[in-house]
């Protein structure tokens, strides 16, 4: 926790900026945990031994919690849960489709989330929270599939990733609900992903990389189509995993532009980029700004790791999660990954 060097120790509250959802490797299995960041108190989500729970994102709006479960590594359910209940209902759940990539609409408790298998082959769907009901957003086929969809932050559009056909491009879509998917990026020469509305919708920020390999820059284009502009590049490094500020005008970045996979702040109109971090035992992915846009959660490995599958677990043990502030301090770190910022719970 941050108290050296006469700086003030942080205060945290009870918004969804003080408190984290994370996943931690607990025995055999993953498990979801919540973190109070006030005293770094840690509160059980699931425990399931036998089944994998990741990638928790949590809605202020619609007041769950929805994540990926998984007996096999391979197929996919989603589930919600009630923080308040504390009780658990499955919002996709089939033997024959892999559902993964939710994300919460800002404006209704809806959830967009990519699926493979079934007919047709693959597509996006949008789940409604209250009435249960399910309807299909954008088809596609068995090799040409949608992921990492987003939503426009008025909730009216989206834009996901698309693999091409041939395995190896991948493009970005703007889906509107009612319209045909239109491509906004369509290059088979090219690897476009992660893609993210900025907080006013009028770019999408995105990751790319030449579709045979390469160092991987970041861009931004037009939410309408348009040409692309840069914002982070460097021949000889990859530069990625952009992610806006909700509250002002600037980004962070991943950037292995040191010798290691550190953090980076950039002005979103572009310009020059200050480092976050400067562990050099440690490297720092996905990073998350907090609600308010005072902090950022991110995953932190040892400096020497590569990267880490689910199914090591000796490696999952070794993550971390840091937040820091936006000068780079450090206010809590403690075993995980894959955060998102969710409220803590109060004492009854």
């Amino acid at each position: 926790m941050l108290s050296a060097c006469g700086d003030p120790a942080p205060r945290f509250g009870d918004t969804a900026s003080d408190g984290l959802v994370l996943v931690r490797s607990v025995g055999a299995s993953n498990e979801i945990v919540r973190v109070r960041l006030a005293d770094s108190a840690a509160q059980a989500v699931t425990a399931t031994p036998g089944v994998e729970e990741t990638w928790p994102f949590w809605s202020e709006l619609a007041r769950r919690l929805v994540y990926q479960t998984s007996t096999d590594g391979v197929w996919h359910d989603l589930l919600l849960w009630d923080p308040d209940r504390r009780d658990t209902i499955a919002i996709a759940r089939s033997p024959r489709r892999d559902e993964e990539w939710p994300a919460w609409s800002p404006q209704r408790p809806e959830i967009v989330f990519a699926f493979r298998g079934g007919a047709p082959p693959s597509g996006l769907v949008i789940a409604d929270v209250p009435s249960r009901t399910q309807r299909l957003l954008a088809a596609s086929g068995k090799r040409d599939f949608f992921l990492r969809p987003s939503f426009a932050p008025d909730g009216k559009s989206l834009v996901a990733q698309r693999r091409g056909s041939n395995a190896r491009g991948s493009s970005l879509w703007r889906i509107d609900p009612g319209s045909a998917p239109k491509p906004l990026t369509q290059n088979p020469a090219w690897y476009d992903m992660k893609p993210i509305y900025t907080r006013d919708g009028s770019e999408i920020l995105f990751s790319r990389r030449a579709a045979a390999g390469g160092a991987s820059d970041i861009l931004a284009i037009p939410a309408t189509g348009g040409a692309p502009r840069t914002l982070a590049s460097n021949s000889e490094s990859n530069d990625h995993t952009a992610r806006p500020s909700p509250r002002r005008d600037e980004i962070v970045f991943v950037s292995d532009r040191s010798g290691r996979s550190a953090l980076y702040l950039a002005p979103l109109a572009g310009g020059a980029a200050r480092p976050l971090t400067a562990d050099p035992t440690r490297q720092y992915f996905a990073p998350h700004w907090s609600p308010d846009g005072e902090r950022v959660a991110t995953i932190t490995t040892p400096h020497h790791a590569s990267r880490t599958k689910l199914s090591e677990r000796e490696r999952l043990a070794e993550m971390h999660v840091v937040v820091l502030d936006r000068e780079g301090r450090t206010l809590f770190d403690a075993p995980g990954f894959m955060p998102d910022w969710m409220p803590p719970w109060r004492e009854r």
